[in-house]
């Protein structure tokens, strides 16, 4: 059977139909109407997660890279990553079209010039942790032409509309993606972008009052107004342009949202002052402080003791100012426990608490110390540690036997440790277990072909945890001054303001063992060989560092306030790096802003 010319032709031309209609039901790439983000986002306009002020946004990725350390680790792969984002090539690609079509006067240099004038820009996270939403406000400058036109063009472009107003002021959508537009608005001399619509309109494409407040705040001429995000920073209002950079992150983004375990933590911040004209740009330094309220602040952050009891050579070391009513509360919840577990919880713990990775374990086996107040209070506490641990730790284990329709698992061992101290510990089957199972009395028993020896550790005033009770066994030892604590090799005068500490060393070793350990078997190959090219240069690059401790200053407000922070090494850096530090301390006036 043969079929005509025509009848191709047809069926050709039907294709191509039907496939454009296709393409228009899905992108919408042709003359639709803006119709709103259907995704709603709950921010805080007035508390971001991070803010960034800065003399030129598209500078800072590349001095960050003035620090010895991060330049040898992110080398200019982390500029490029942030230079070549799919969200910034999409929108200039869209201006760029837009200049095409409408035949106007815009150069790439003009529209460079977005992330080349002094700006903030302000980030909140999405749903997968990461800073995915930000506003950008800044002085529009040479824009001033661009903005301009837009009202001109919206009517007749696909890609771009008018979607309502603020306080007045025009409201712009451009859409860069299927499912993606950023909204702009210009007053002034004032320019603000938001990049998602969602943040600022809802379900009906309505501007959200209280969100549209804020962008009005941002589009005013009163400096004061554009300053309320600062607030939930402690942060003064700028005077006059900003000089440089300066990065603020919210302790609780950086803590994955467990800040309120440790509420006296609230920020970090980092300062890139402009180098003085008769210097050289390699004169500036980058500057750290830290957001803390003394008044949650347990023990005033007081580490000495800590110290004092974690094991020598540390891959990496933590402390925190704990809130220990809140982690008895939590502890209550997770274990169905009664509710003077929070309250006996809260009382008998004192002072910060420290975790701890070692290169001889594993990053999922970090060791965990804490203080009680006082020897009535551990004896106290010691049947409550034995209850939780029972009922807290352990996996289901269908082999261990026990009583019909129960939660098998393993028994808890209980024994007695030199020096008066009562250790619990429990097998817990995981195929990322520190010790292989084979050849343990209980094999049969496990459920994995690896296991947790999961310890706990009563000893004196000091409670001791970890998943690999090598490490508790360590910490013991210190106690019994058979081996070496972490505070043998810190100055004495630094040991109660050191709040962290890492040794290159051994963390890059651990690091790299890990990742191995993590291919996955059916693409094994191919992502060590990724994995040689990209991660192990840079690993052996950390590792020829001396070991980096974080100093807090020796006194801490009673109140809210930023204290300065140092950033202190053990030794020299590699050869070849100048910088003697990789950041420096600020001063006492600089750190107060």
């Amino acid at each position: 059977m043969t079929i005509s010319r025509k009848k191709i032709a047809l069926g050709a031309v039907a294709l191509a139909v039907a496939a454009g209609v296709a393409v228009q039901l899905v992108w919408h790439p042709f003359g639709r109407a803006w119709k709103g983000q259907p995704r709603q986002l709950e921010l805080d306009f007035n508390r971001p997660d991070a803010l960034a002020d800065s003399e030129s946004l598209s500078s800072l990725p590349r001095d960050m890279l003035r620090v010895p350390l991060l330049r040898d680790v992110l080398t200019e792969d982390f500029v490029n990553y942030y230079e070549d984002n799919e969200g910034r090539l999409s929108a200039a690609g869209a201006l760029r079209r837009i200049a095409f079509e409408h035949e106007l006067d815009w150069s790439d240099a003009l529209l460079k010039r977005v992330f080349d004038e002094p700006g903030r820009l302000m980030a909140w996270r999405g749903a997968d942790g990461t800073l995915r939403y930000w506003a950008l406000s800044m002085e529009r400058n040479g824009l001033a032409k661009v903005l301009q036109t837009l009202g001109t063009i919206a009517p007749a472009d696909t890609q771009l509309s008018r979607v309502g107003e603020i306080d007045g002021t025009p409201l712009y959508a451009l859409r860069i993606g299927p499912a993606r537009s950023l909204l702009l608005a210009g007053k002034g001399d004032r320019l603000v972008v938001l990049s998602e619509a969602g943040m600022l309109l809802d379900a009906e494409s309505k501007p959200i009052a209280a969100r549209a407040r804020a962008v009005a705040a941002w589009l005013s001429d009163d400096a004061g107004a554009r300053e309320a995000p600062l607030q939930s920073f402690a942060l003064d209002a700028a005077k006059g342009p900003p000089k440089g950079h300066r990065v603020v992150v919210g302790a609780n983004y950086l803590s994955f949202g467990y800040q309120a375990f440790f509420p006296g933590i609230e920020a970090l911040r980092f300062d890139l002052a402009g180098a003085a004209p008769e210097a050289g740009a390699d004169d500036a330094v980058w500057r750290s402080a830290v957001l803390v309220d003394g008044a949650r602040l347990p023990g005033q952050w007081n580490t000495a003791e800590l110290w004092k009891a974690l094991p020598a050579d540390p891959a990496a070391c933590a402390t925190l100012p704990v809130d220990w009513q809140a982690a008895g509360k939590m502890l209550q919840k997770v274990s169905d426990g009664k509710e003077e577990l929070a309250t006996q919880v809260g009382q008998a713990f004192d002072g910060p608490a420290a975790v701890c990775w070692y290169s001889k374990s594993a990053l999922v086996a970090p060791l965990f110390v804490a203080r009680i107040k006082s020897a009535d209070a551990a004896a106290t506490l010691r049947p409550v540690l034995a209850s939780l641990f029972g009922q807290v730790i352990g996996a289901y284990e269908p082999n261990a036997g026990g009583e019909k329709g129960a939660y098998a698992r393993l028994p808890v061992q209980n024994r007695e440790g030199a020096g008066g101290a009562v250790l619990w510990s429990r097998a817990v089957s995981s195929p990322y277990g520190t010790r292989e199972a084979k050849g343990a009395p209980f094999a049969a028993q496990l459920s994995a072909g690896a296991y947790f020896p999961v310890t706990l550790a009563l000893a004196g005033n000091t409670v001791l945890f970890s998943p690999d009770g090598s490490l508790v066994d360590d910490a013991l030892a210190v106690q019994g001054k058979r081996f070496p604590a972490a505070a043998d090799t810190m100055q004495r005068g630094q040991q109660a303001r050191t709040v962290l500490s890492f040794t290159p060393s051994a963390l890059a070793p651990l690091v790299r063992r890990e990742a191995t350990k993590a291919l996955p078997a059916d693409q094994e190959a191919l992502f060590l060989n990724a994995a040689r090219a990209h991660l192990f240069p840079k690993l052996k690059a950390l590792a020829a560092y001396p070991a980096v401790s974080l100093v807090l200053a020796d006194s801490l407000p009673s109140g809210r306030g930023w204290v300065q922070v140092n950033w202190q090494q053990a030794g020299l850096p590699p050869r070849g790096v100048l910088a003697a530090a990789p950041l420096a301390t600020p001063s006492a006036q600089e750190a107060a802003q």
